[in-house]
């Protein structure tokens, strides 16, 4: 009964296997059919599902080896047919990894192989190697497998004659990397059109490597070639081309989007110069498109909105100007590298407010870009270049925008600063220049922050002008002289901040007489310095030496003055006060001390004040004989 069921096991399990290899057959006999019919797709679907099967064990695969070997060449032959080149290379070897494993199994069986089908075999699966390597420009590796393929099968004329075409592509790329060398070199020294014909050259040669990536290569140096050569016409035609090449189908790469993304911004550049801002904004757009797949292009982020932005403001397009490079702004701002960017984002997004009426906006974004500029040209970076400076300038001016034109001298003069000796003329002649503004505008009706900035602007140029000779130190004086006159009218400066800029400038405005050697003539700039000196006595620094010096050169003046329109007993105070300062000055000089005595006492005397008189008529004599004599001549 044992043995009847085990027969019967025995038969079920034959006419199983049988009706199995039936089917296996048939779904081979319709792959291949399909195959020659040209449906390849349909074809590498049934023969991977046969592998699938006939691999499942050890045991089938060794049962099934013809059948299994006969499925891999098959599924070359149709990779190859379709020129799914990749998928060949990957093929190959996952069949030739099988091969080696079949062989393997036949040693350990002691089964002794059919070597001349098998050497066969594995000729033609290295065949089908190379041949994708050669295909795909690997030529090294294309040229290990035709090695091993002719090895194994010498007579095979299909290798041998495919072997004559590598060795002829690999000449070919040799003679494009030579032709590529040259280009580079002419290009390197300025030679544009032998670089050009070098690239042609190489172009040529590479048609017959049908390589895709190499040709995208040569278009793209020639592109380059033509924008030195400013033809930008040309240049845009090898661009284009360069990218058809490199977007790789339907599905790129994450390295193709980045390389077209490239290739874009190139492009946008050629358009812009050409003036076909059209164009060049659409290129910028499909930038824009493309960013989100370009991982490696975060850093580009903000430049690729402010060219964007730059366009559109050229093109009038405002306010989809004002969109554009309030996302570059924002993006270069995250970024401590980007200052050059945030800058430029930040001038043409204060035109960009400006011209929707947004003028609040434009100065807030001018206000925040400016310390920026200033820090960076203080750490010795010079990121906001000279000329858009002055473009800004001019733009403030031209729309007569004070706000604006205050914060772009104001970052003139620093810039200036910084670069470059304010000793050399023509760095003094720029300062000027930014401050033509201080002279045409009324300081008493800005508000108090720009009134501010207005009177830092008027020291700077007071600075300038004061320094070198008296002519500049007379406009210096003509200068504050009006500010003052100009901060005693109502305006829209609080009564606070206007006190404080009023005593900056009669501060300054002692500070530039006391240097002047001549006695001031004018009865106006006598009449603040008189102002200056009650400011002095009152503040809070009156004990500090600077304003005891300046109280020391200015307070005998005043009193010679005062002498001089009636004002005795005026006079008197401010030579006794004079004498009271200098005496308490080892340091100071005898003449000076000498002079400012002798004034109080005539003063004294015409008072009456005898007793008075009498005592500094004694000091007097206490002093150097050559003073006396000096004083009293």
């Amino acid at each position: 009964m044992a043995n009847m069921k085990k027969d019967l096991t025995d038969d079920v399990d034959v006419d199983a296997e049988a009706r199995l290899r039936t089917v296996t057959l048939g779904m081979k006999q319709q792959a291949d059919e399909l195959l020659v019919a040209g449906q390849l797709d349909k074809a590498l679907q049934l023969y991977r599902e046969l592998l699938m099967h006939l691999t499942r064990s050890q045991v089938t695969l060794l049962r099934e080896k013809e059948l299994v070997i006969s499925c891999r060449m098959n599924v070359l032959a149709t990779l190859s047919k379709a020129h799914k080149w990749v998928h060949v290379v990957t093929e190959g070897t996952e069949a030739l990894d099988v091969f080696a494993e079949l062989q393997e199994a036949q040693e350990r069986q002691g089964t002794s192989p059919e070597e001349e089908i098998e050497q066969q075999v594995l000729s033609r699966a290295y065949y089908f190697r190379g041949f994708a390597y050669m295909r795909l420009g690997s030529f090294t590796q294309a040229q290990q497998d035709f090695h091993r393929a002719m090895e194994l099968n010498p007579e095979d004329e299909a290798i041998q004659d495919d072997w004559k075409e590598l060795q002829t592509a690999v000449q070919a790329e040799q003679k494009v990397k030579q032709y590529l060398a040259t280009s580079m070199k002419f290009f390197q020294a300025g030679k544009y059109q032998p670089a050009v014909e070098a690239c042609m050259n190489a172009l040529r040669e590479s048609q017959m490597l049908k390589k895709t990536e190499l040709t995208a290569l040569i278009h793209g140096n020639l592109a380059a070639i033509y924008v030195k050569a400013k033809d930008d016409a040309k240049a845009i035609e090898h661009y284009k081309r360069t990218m058809l090449l490199t977007r790789g189908g339907a599905n790129p790469t994450t390295p193709q989007n980045e390389r077209v993304y490239d290739i874009l911004d190139s492009m946008a550049g050629c358009y812009s110069r050409k003036r076909d801002y059209s164009s060049a904004l659409s290129v910028i757009e499909d930038q824009i498109k493309l960013f989100p797949l370009c991982p490696e292009r975060k850093d580009r982020e903000a430049m690729m909105y402010l060219n964007g932005g730059r366009i559109c403001y050229t093109m009038g397009k405002f306010s989809q100007a004002k969109e554009l490079l309030e996302y570059g702004y924002s993006a270069a701002q995250k970024t401590s590298s980007q200052v050059d960017v945030t800058l430029n984002c930040a001038y043409w997004l204060s035109k960009a407010y400006a011209k929707n009426g947004e003028m609040a906006e434009a100065m807030k974004t001018l206000d925040s870009a400016i310390p920026v500029a200033e820090k960076e040209v203080e750490n010795g970076v010079c990121p906001l270049r000279e000329a858009q400076l002055w473009r800004t300038l001019e733009y403030f001016d031209e729309k007569r925008l004070i706000c604006g034109h205050l914060r772009a001298a104001e970052a003139i003069v620093n810039f200036l600063r910084a670069k470059g000796d304010m000793e050399d003329a023509a760095t003094r002649k720029k300062v000027l220049r930014a401050l033509e503004l201080v002279d045409r505008v009324n300081i008493g009706k800005l508000a108090s922050s720009e009134a501010t900035t207005f009177m830092k602007l008027a020291l700077a140029k007071v600075d300038v002008m004061a320094r070198f000779n008296s002519a500049g130190r007379q406009e210096s004086k003509v200068l504050l002289v009006k500010m003052l006159r100009d901060l005693k009218l109502p305006g829209c400066v609080d009564p606070s901040c206007r006190q404080q800029l009023q005593a900056v400038a009669l501060l300054t405005l002692v500070d530039i007489c006391n240097a002047d050697k001549d006695e001031e003539s004018d009865k106006e700039v006598r009449t603040y310095l008189e102002k200056a000196a009650m400011v002095l006595r009152d503040s809070q620094t009156k004990d500090d030496p600077v304003t005891i010096a300046r109280l020391r050169v200015l307070l005998p003046k005043i009193g010679r003055w005062k002498a001089a329109r009636g004002d005795i007993v005026g006079a008197e105070e401010a030579l006794e006060e004079s004498a009271e300062l200098l005496r308490s000055d080892s340091d100071i000089s005898s003449d000076r001390l000498g002079e400012a005595l002798i004034g109080l006492c005539v003063v004294q005397i015409r008072l009456g004040m005898l007793k008075e008189a009498t005592a500094v008529m004694n000091e007097i004599e206490k002093l150097p004989t050559d003073v006396q004599f000096k004083e009293l001549d």
